[in-house]
């Protein structure tokens, strides 16, 4: 097969055949063909799209070059997946929860890289393990409910490969090879059910909700095809989720989420996706299965398996926060309008605490507490937030962060679930 018939053909427009997608990721794996080719293809799918079907084979293309996971365990086993927020530690709550409503919860974490977190590196902070075998997650999955474990290097190695040549050629952007690369990876476990956080607004990748849309629907149409049951929520990213934002400091707010004292942002979102799984699964509606998370969230009752996890895998419950702390307060009165999650995640990074490129070493301990959020009233002088830091200009960084916020005379109310898919 010539590799740059395969480029004329979707650079005119055309659906790639499956022999065809699957030749073009096997060669470029193998070393087969150059970057510049393949490079031309992945421009040619940016402008010129994918269908389903076409997605789908890439998907599974890039899927069986590494390892699968195949679990074997009693119930019913489901996974969620988000695309990523500032202050996002959904997962850290939803995966002990959706074990105590029955569920066998499979998650496979990232790290962080930009401006958004990643669920490793906060369960890092805690010292315990986070890389696991098939057969340490099929035990902990078992003995607990659950598995929170970081991706490895033999899962869908021709996605790094590809991505690494996407962020170099800026095509990352390209809704058909987001949804392939985040398919790849998640498909390779067992799952018989996934829901999708897609996140929307300033602090998330989606800025529009058109793109969230599109990569809504793309991502739950291809596990359909690929015989998942699937369902999304489009939710809202224009602000931080939850109370604070880091990753040590996000998992000591998880622990008090999981004990009840939840804020109500964190809530709607984690027993929604709950519902929504509940749902697919047909185990029962989504207002039965989004009534079962929150009054198990709210009683306390998955707050010792999460604990207990974390001890299991050789973590603490109780992971070091720095001890330098200043309050950031407002510069005038009004109603929070407006609260620029990027702006804060590059704070986060500024001070320590995310990755500019992959590999970076990164201070677990450094972190943002948020006493307000969009739709409060604040009155000069009045402390906003907390900064968490260890090293750098303490005044930068509380302008940093008052830069993020803005301020009007209309009180804004703000919806956290935007759209279901």
């Amino acid at each position: 097969m010539v590799f740059k018939e395969i480029i004329k053909k979707k650079r005119d427009g055309e659906i790639l055949t499956e022999k065809e997608i699957r030749e073009a990721v096997k060669q470029y794996t193998n070393g087969e063909i150059p970057n510049y080719q393949m490079a031309a293809l992945l421009m040619a799918i940016f402008f010129k799209g994918m269908t389903d079907k076409e997605t789908l084979y890439l998907t599974d293309a890039m899927l069986k070059s590494g390892e699968t996971i195949n679990i074997s365990c009693n119930g019913t086993i489901v996974d969620k997946h988000s695309t990523g927020g500032i202050g996002d530690k959904v997962s850290l709550i939803i995966a002990p929860v959706l074990a105590e409503m029955g569920f066998k919860a499979v998650l496979l974490s990232g790290r962080a890289l930009g401006f958004t977190g990643g669920t490793a590196d906060k369960l890092e902070s805690t010292g315990m393990k986070v890389t696991l075998s098939k057969e340490e997650i099929e035990e902990v999955t078992e003995k607990f409910g659950f598995s929170i474990s970081c991706q490895t290097d033999t899962i869908a190695p021709a996605d790094r490969k590809i991505y690494a040549l996407r962020d170099a050629t800026s095509t990352v952007e390209s809704i058909p090879l987001i949804v392939s690369s985040i398919l790849s990876k998640k498909l390779s476990v067992n799952t018989e059910a996934i829901v999708f956080d897609v996140k929307v607004g300033t602090g998330a990748f989606m800025k529009t909700m058109e793109r969230a849309r599109a990569l809504a629907n793309g991502l739950v149409n291809v596990s359909k095809l690929y015989g998942k049951r699937a369902g999304a929520l489009i939710t809202d990213m224009n602000q931080p989720l939850g109370r604070t934002a880091g990753n040590a400091i996000e998992v000591i707010e998880s622990l008090n989420a999981l004990s009840g004292d939840i804020s109500g942002d964190l809530l709607e979102v984690v027993t929604s996706l709950s519902g929504v799984l509940y749902e697919i699964t047909e185990t029962g509606s989504f207002k039965e299965g989004k009534g079962k998370a929150e009054e198990i969230i709210l009683s306390g009752k998955a707050l010792n398996r999460f604990a207990e996890w974390i001890e299991y895998l050789g973590g603490t419950t109780e992971p070091k926060i720095s001890k330098k702390r200043a309050l950031v307060k407002a510069q005038e009165s009004g109603y929070i309008t407006e609260i620029d999650g990027e702006k804060l995640g590059f704070l986060i990074i500024e001070m320590g605490g995310g990755r500019r490129k992959a590999g970076e070493e990164i201070d677990h301990s450094v972190g943002l507490r948020f006493f307000k959020k969009i739709g409060d009233y604040v009155k000069r002088g009045e402390p906003v937030g907390e900064i968490i830091y260890n090293r750098g200009n303490v005044e930068e960084f509380k302008a940093s962060f008052l830069q993020a916020i803005k301020f009007g005379n209309e009180k804004i109310n703000v919806n956290i679930i935007k759209e279901r898919i």
